[in-house]
């Protein structure tokens, strides 16, 4: 007779997967580009993080000096020494408090920190957040980078490769909780042309939030309590408040620069201060067409992220498919 054999159990195996061992140097204030780009690593399951930098607790330097809300306060790994000449760092000081960790990669989000020299583990990639102002600056990083990324495409130089700036899905998103009860908003520093913008605009009698100040929630929530988005780039940059805006489905009217018709955004655009009043109050007095403009935004950005940044550097550093 047929004797059933039952099959030979095998044993199940434990599969250690090495994790990418990431360093990442930036200026660890509780706002800065180089937050982003943690969060994003951070969310990773193939990442191990160590964060070295200036760790300055919650306080930021915006309009001469704030603290932001002690929750923002977020400990690095390495604290480098915060003395008023920062600007380069000797990796040596870094490399001897990681002892038999070695770096795969090292990632520095540069908005005015970065090593003296090529450090000697991994390969070394730069993130040269602020071209606009600190592209002469950037002349030692990219001079010893196997990488350089530049997020302002009309600052690049030489074999700089384009990285746009993007938004955070869990801080940028649109909130239907919170009631839209504001005409507009706009976050960020008050420079001239801004000012006089928001006064032209509350002329008319539309209300405005401008604040510098909120950061991560707040910041969400008082764009999420406005329908049309403000965005006046100080420079010839495409500037990170495009891709914000846009993710919170806000209509976003933005002054042209040089990246934004590639970048794919869509809003309202002008060039001048005049423009600029006639494109809000058009929208505020045309509902239809600025939600029909704040949901176009918001399907142009989407899928635009840090974590969609991060993997690009991992990719072209050659760690991941």
């Amino acid at each position: 007779m047929d004797i059933a054999l039952e099959p030979e159990v095998m044993p199940v195996m434990e599969v250690k997967v090495s994790k990418i061992k990431v360093l990442l140097l930036y200026i660890a204030y509780p706002l800065a580009m180089g937050t982003y780009f943690r969060r994003a690593l951070e969310r990773r399951d193939d990442v191990d993080l160590k964060v070295a930098g200036i760790y300055t607790g919650a306080w930021i330097p915006w309009l001469g000096g704030m603290s932001l809300p002690e929750k923002y306060a977020k400990p690095i790994d390495l604290p480098l020494p915060f003395t008023p000449n920062i600007g380069e760092i000797n990796y040596d000081l870094v490399k001897a408090q990681l002892g038999e960790w070695k770096p795969d990669i090292i990632i520095n989000v540069d908005a005015g920190l970065h090593w003296k020299y090529k450090p000697a583990d991994g390969m070394v990639v730069t993130v040269g957040t602020d071209p606009h102002v600190l592209n002469d600056f950037y002349d030692t990083p990219r001079k010893y980078s196997d990488l350089f990324f530049n997020m302002q495409n009309v600052y690049s130089r030489g074999a700089d490769f384009y990285l746009p700036y993007a938004y955070d899905p869990t801080v940028h998103y649109y909130d239907a909780t919170i009631v839209r009860d504001t005409d507009a908003v706009l976050g960020g520093m008050p420079y001239e042309n801004r000012v006089l913008w928001v006064a032209a605009l509350r002329a008319k009698g539309v209300s405005v939030l401008f604040e510098n100040g909120p950061v991560f929630d707040e910041y969400r929530e008082m764009n999420n309590r406005a329908r049309i988005g403000l965005n006046w780039s100080s420079l010839d940059d495409l500037n990170a408040r495009a891709y914000e805006l846009a993710a919170m489905k806000l209509a976003p009217v933005m002054n042209i620069v040089s990246d934004l018709e590639r970048s794919g955004i869509e809003c309202a655009t002008f060039t001048t201060l005049p423009e600029a009043v006639d494109a809000v109050m058009y929208l505020k007095e045309n509902d239809n067409a600025r939600t029909e403009l704040a949901e176009l935004a918001y399907k142009s950005v989407q899928g635009e992220t840090y974590d969609k940044r991060v993997n690009t550097i991992l990719q072209m550093a050659g760690l991941v498919s």
